[in-house]
Order: C-alpha cells, then sequence, then structure tokens
C-alpha cells in the first residue's frame, strides 16, 4: 500500500476531466471555475491497485489538515493500519469486501488473534502496542464516534474499555546503548573532522537523529555565550569557563507539528570542537547562502547542504559498515543508541548532581522525557552493578572528561583547500 500526502500543493484544474464529461455545467458553477489553481491538502493510503481506501483516507485528511496529529504520527497510523488491512484481506470472510470496508466489521476476536499472531511471529513489544495504539486511535476518534450530525460509522467498538493487548512499549530489558568505544571508533571511521564533530554533538547532547538537522549557528553560539552574559557582574570580569553550556534543541516530539524546545547539557569540549568547525573556510564557504545565524545550519553535508534525518541515518549507516568491516566494533549503531550512551554518561558523571536521583533529573530533562520512569528504561542496570561491570580507573571520569579525551583523540585538523 501507498501513502500520498500533500499540505498547500498547488493543483491545476483546467485539465480535469470533469470539464469534458457530463458533470461539465456543475463544475463551470463552482468557484473552482473561475481561478483552476487551488491549493491542495490531504493525506491519503492507496492499495496495491492504486485505489483509494476511503474510510482510512477520510480518517488521515481529518487529522492531517487540521495537524490534530503529528505528520510523522499521521503516516505512521497510516502504514499501521494498511498492515492490518493486509491480515483481514487475505481471510476467506474478507475476500469479497470492497476496498477498506473489513473495517467496519472486525471484531475483537479478530483483533486480538492479529496481535496477537504478532507477538508469535517475533515481533517487538514496542511494535505491537504502537500498532494497538494506532487502531484504538482510528477507532475512538474516527470509527466509532459520531461526526457532526452524522452518526458513527459502527456503533460497536472493541476498544471502548482500552487497548487490546496492554502492556508497555518498553520492554523491562536491559538496553545496550554506544559505548565511549564504538562512538571513538565510528569517528575514526570517517575522514572528514565535519562529520566527527556531528557525531560526537549527537552522542553527547543525546540529540535524536531528526532533530540534528534543525540545530543552528546561532544555537551553538548561545550556548557558548550564555555564561558570559548571566554569570558576569562587569566587562572587567573574566568569562567564567564551566565545563557545561545549556544547548537549546528543538525536540522533535512536539503535538501538532510543533517542536518541544528543551535544553540539554553539553559539555564546552564539544561546543569548542564545533566552533572550531564553524571558523573554517570550509563551513563558512557553506553557510554563505543563509542570511542569519537563525537560519544557517550547524552542520553541512558533503555536498555542501543541510543534512536531513535519512541523510544522518546514512551517515550512521556507513561509518559503522566500515567499523564493522575492520573488526573494530561488532554491530551497527543506531541514533537512538547514542541516546542511551549519552544518559549513562549522564547518570555515572558525578559532577553533575550530588548523587543518582540528581543526575537522573538533569538527564531526564536533558534528553526531553515528560516522565523520569521513561529515562530510568535507558539505564536499567543498578548504578552499584554498573559500576562494578566497568574497567578499573573507569568510573571518576566525567562527562566533560569524556568528551575532551574524545576530542583529543580523535580530532583532524581542516584545511583551507578541503572541500568536504
Amino acid at each position: 500500500m501507498k501513502v500520498v500526502k500533500a499540505r498547500a500543493k498547488p493543483l491545476d484544474l483546467s485539465n480535469s476531466i470533469l470539464l469534458k464529461g457530463e458533470f461539465r455545467e456543475q463544475f463551470l458553477a463552482q468557484p473552482e471555475a473561475s481561478d483552476p489553481i487551488v491549493a491542495v491538502s490531504g493525506c491519503a493510503l492507496f492499495d496495491k491497485d492504486e485505489r483509494l481506501l476511503p474510510l482510512v483516507s477520510d480518517y488521515l485528511c481529518g487529522n492531517f489538515r487540521k495537524t490534530k496529529l503529528a505528520d510523522a504520527s499521521v503516516f505512521s497510523f497510516a502504514y499501521r493500519i494498511s498492515y492490518l488491512l493486509d491480515d483481514l484481506k487475505a481471510k476467506s470472510e474478507y475476500e469479497s469486501t470492497d476496498r477498506d470496508e473489513a473495517l467496519l466489521s472486525v471484531s475483537l476476536g479478530q483483533l486480538e488473534a492479529y496481535l496477537g499472531g504478532l507477538a508469535e511471529a517475533g515481533l517487538a513489544a514496542k511494535t505491537i502496542v504502537g500498532r494497538d495504539a494506532a487502531y484504538q486511535h482510528f477507532f475512538n476518534t474516527y470509527l466509532c464516534k459520531r461526526l457532526d450530525e452524522s452518526p458513527a460509522l459502527r456503533e460497536d467498538n472493541p476498544y471502548e474499555t482500552g487497548l487490546i493487548r496492554g502492556g508497555t512499549a518498553h520492554p523491562r530489558g536491559i538496553i545496550q546503548p554506544c559505548s565511549m568505544q564504538e562512538i571513538e571508533q565510528l569517528m575514526m571511521h570517517t575522514p572528514c573532522e565535519r562529520e566527527r564533530c556531528l557525531l560526537q554533538a549527537m552522542y553527547d547532547a543525546g540529540i535524536r537523529i531528526s532533530e540534528l538537522p534543525r540545530l543552528t549557528l546561532q544555537d551553538i553560539r548561545n550556548a557558548l555565550e550564555i555564561q558570559n552574559i548571566h554569570y558576569t557582574s562587569s566587562p572587567k570580569d573574566r568569562p567564567l569557563k564551566s565545563d557545561y553550556c545549556p544547548l537549546v534543541i528543538m525536540g522533535a516530539k512536539g503535538s501538532k507539528n510543533k517542536y518541544k524546545p528543551r535544553s540539554t547539557l553539553v559539555s564546552r569540549a564539544t561546543l569548542e570542537r564545533i566552533e572550531d568547525y564553524h571558523r573554517t573556510p570550509l563551513y563558512r564557504r557553506c553557510s554563505r547562502r543563509y542570511p542569519t545565524a537563525k537560519e544557517t545550519p550547524a552542520f553541512f553535508n558533503a555536498q555542501g547542504g543541510a543534512y536531513t534525518t535519512k541523510s544522518v541515518e546514512k551517515l550512521l549507516y556507513r561509518v559503522s559498515k566500515r567499523a564493522v568491516k575492520s573488526n573494530q566494533i561488532r554491530r551497527n549503531i543506531s541514533g537512538h543508541k547514542f541516546r542511551h550512551g549519552s544518559a549513562y554518561l549522564f547518570l555515572n558523571s558525578e559532577d553533575l548532581g550530588a548523587d543518582y536521583a540528581d543526575r537522573l533529573v538533569i538527564c531526564s530533562r536533558s534528553l526531553g522525557h515528560n516522565h523520569l520512569e521513561t529515562t530510568e528504561i535507558y539505564s536499567l542496570i543498578p548504578q552499584d552493578i554498573y559500576r562494578k561491570l566497568c574497567l578499573p580507573g573507569s568510573i571518576g571520569k566525567t562527562k566533560a572528561a569524556e568528551m575532551q579525551g574524545l576530542k583529543e583523540r580523535t580530532f583532524k585538523p581542516i584545511r583551507s583547500g578541503d572541500k568536504k
């Protein structure tokens, strides 16, 4: 199946088949006939035969146009519903149903069997709960809800009492974070200082791969300058050189397509490494096309353009593949493993709080978690046991010291003639 979306996309109706058919007069009587260029916004799901699925598409359009859900959530829900439809259409009782009509009659028992089958097939608990939540939203807010004066499309609601599978999207298992040794090997397997700089920034700040493209030159400047503004009393005072600076990040999980800003503590060593990159002729050449520092990306790709979520994913995949091939690491490293590694740095840096509880609060705020329980999942090994697992002498290093050492071991000067 295929999801198609458009937001305020121009559409020329002058070549519409309505102008040539039996509905020509009706079309000419519409306002669009006087100005055939219209702006189209909507989201639709099509089956493998390129046929529109009307029920699901109407549900998607309502959420997409009014931004009741973030765009990424709309697309995710569309695909999750399509997986359920594929499963239902493969059953004999739904072979003759048209398009997505099976959703009007699917029973609680059939939904239980489908979700249970996913577990038996080995899908992760997080994946199953995500699908269950998508179906709950579809039934509760569209199929089984009265819209305006119209009756609900179906009276019985299999989700009337809540999620079918229940449980949690985060199984209580030990998380495998990206370690300091792994991040160093990833950085050593790219010859570009700008990419090494980007990887250290992601690891230190716990940035999601979808958030990094929104990090700007002005954000880095603000992080380094904030102490000069707030912690000096006169021009004669020397600026403080704290080990950490607050970096504002436009978070990726705000509601209604809005970003949720948060502040995270980043090591000064990392920010100064980024600042050194910003002073290079390579960065300055790329930044000339942007009018202000607020619009200038903090990092540029090999073509001199801004990074996207996909290009950051590809960068991680590329350097992971190289490091695995050279037998320096044993697995591919995803962006979310960077977040887990960042959490361990926060929780084990004794300069960031009097005790583990203090560090947990700082870590939670820095990673943008609404609940401490979410942050605790990032480090399920009790801290006293975790310390026993670490190499002798490794405990006691602060987050700032780790980042300073990483910078010193992996720094590669950018020459004036370098093109990427």
